[in-house]
């Protein structure tokens, strides 16, 4: 069997776009997202908004349909590329992708709101976390509001209980192993995938994700001099997060006055 290793930007496009194409209601699930995010952060026409970890863009696409001024960021040159064209076919101006690492944001007080969805914070350790979190401060101005989707960390354990699975799709199957260390509190993930002729990708290292717990998390955001607003625990219950309704851990908060 021919095998081709790969880096992250190649599994980042497959992931992001092409395996993404495949999910059952996935527009349906983005459109709730984005009205989600639109009502809890306040959002207004004009506003600019930062789309950390853009992925395919297909939320900021949407934030820029609203009327929104909006910047995405990604680390993969792929997803960049594919996201300015998507954005030049449907004719939309007030959307700009570039390519970036959110460990290095350079940004000062430029945007009214910034996102960070589909569990993207929480890629490194705890150190260079609290450095992107910092950064995003920094990109806020005063009395911004931010969304960050992050995982539930008993939940998603519960629906992770299978270390090693697999997912047929159109383009080839899927081979994801996955597991949690509460040693370290991060989840890890290695992928492989072969396609229909019969070749086999492999990646060159894992995904790993910090699962923060709450008081964590509020702990980070004052050391960044941010404020939580109020925390969410599903996208389509839009409730609040607690005991009875932690499915996932939407944090929503704001950058508040310097002089509290």
């Amino acid at each position: 069997m021919k095998t081709i290793t790969h880096d992250w930007d190649w599994w980042a496009y497959q992931f992001r776009v092409i395996h993404r194409r495949g999910i059952h209601n996935i527009d349906y699930w983005d459109d709730r997202l984005v009205e989600f995010v639109s009502n809890a952060l306040h959002l207004r026409e004009g506003e600019r908004l930062l789309d950390l970890a853009c992925g395919s863009g297909v939320h900021a696409l949407r934030f820029a349909r609203r009327g929104l001024e909006v910047v995405g960021l990604d680390i993969s040159p792929k997803l960049v590329r594919y996201c300015n064209e998507q954005a030049a076919a449907q004719h939309l101006d007030n959307v700009t992708f570039v390519e970036g690492d959110m460990r290095e944001l350079t940004f000062e007080e430029e945007f009214d709101a910034l996102v960070i969805l589909s569990v993207s914070f929480g890629f490194f350790d705890d150190e260079t976390n609290q450095r992107v979190l910092d950064g995003v401060a920094r990109a806020l101005k005063t009395g911004g509001r931010l969304f960050i989707q992050m995982a539930d960390l008993l939940s998603f354990v519960e629906r992770n209980d299978n270390r090693r699975y697999w997912q047929e799709r159109e383009e080839g199957i899927y081979l994801i192993d996955s597991w949690y260390d509460p040693l370290t509190g991060i989840s890890y993930g290695s992928f492989r995938f072969l396609d229909r002729d019969g070749v086999l990708h492999l990646w060159d290292d894992t995904e790993n994700v910090r699962l923060y717990t709450l008081p964590e998390v509020r702990g980070m955001f004052d050391r960044a001099g941010l404020e939580i607003t109020m925390v969410y625990g599903d996208v389509f219950l839009q409730q609040p997060y607690g005991p009875d309704n932690h499915h996932e851990m939407i944090v929503v908060g704001r950058k508040p006055p310097r002089d509290r």
